[in-house]
């Protein structure tokens, strides 16, 4: 069974079509990009499968069923703008992601946040663009999902990816595959 697939996905805003007739399927253990110019659905695409959007024809299926609360469980997003509440510090966003997830991995967390020499007691306010990013990408990263979505990654500042990279890629990919 596929990890996730598009069935003739097709969705419009005010009567215009954004995405016509989508089709694809991805398997486990695989990495998938999307790529196009500006204003071609991608990340219409990508809340389309975090069931953050409807179809407006067509479905989209997480390991064969449709997305709800269980599909939320298996998919790790990083969306595009920040979502977190800045007047938290690290250490309570840590604790909010531990409640709110099951499969979240306060210790992965920890460690991460620890190699990047992120404070745990810093607010997110208190903190450069860039340090938010690490800490969101991390927390994402530290919930053990079946299929983790990230939306514009290479927009984010490349010092949110330069060490993470290396040292997170690696323990993943031998867990998954």
């Amino acid at each position: 069974m596929e990890l996730l697939e598009c069935r003739h996905v097709y969705k419009e805003f005010d009567h215009k079509p954004i995405l016509t007739d989508i089709n694809f399927k991805i398997p486990r253990g695989k990495i998938i990009g999307l790529l196009g110019k500006n204003g071609v659905g991608k990340s219409t695409l990508i809340k389309l499968m975090n069931d953050l959007l409807t179809p407006t024809s067509g479905e989209i299926l997480m390991q064969g069923k449709k997305p709800g609360i269980e599909s939320k469980k298996m998919i790790a997003y990083l969306p595009e703008r920040t979502y977190l509440d800045k007047e938290m510090t690290v250490k309570q966003v840590l604790q909010y992601f531990a409640e709110f997830y099951e499969n979240f991995d306060t210790q992965k967390a920890t460690k991460l946040l620890q190699d990047l020499n992120l404070e745990m007691d810093r607010k997110l306010s208190k903190m450069s663009k860039g340090m938010q990013e690490k800490v969101q990408l991390i927390l994402v990263m530290s919930r053990e999902a079946d299929l983790y979505i990230l939306d514009e990654p290479l927009r984010r500042s490349r010092s949110s990816y330069k060490r993470l990279h290396f040292r997170y890629d690696s323990f993943q990919f031998q867990r998954r595959c």
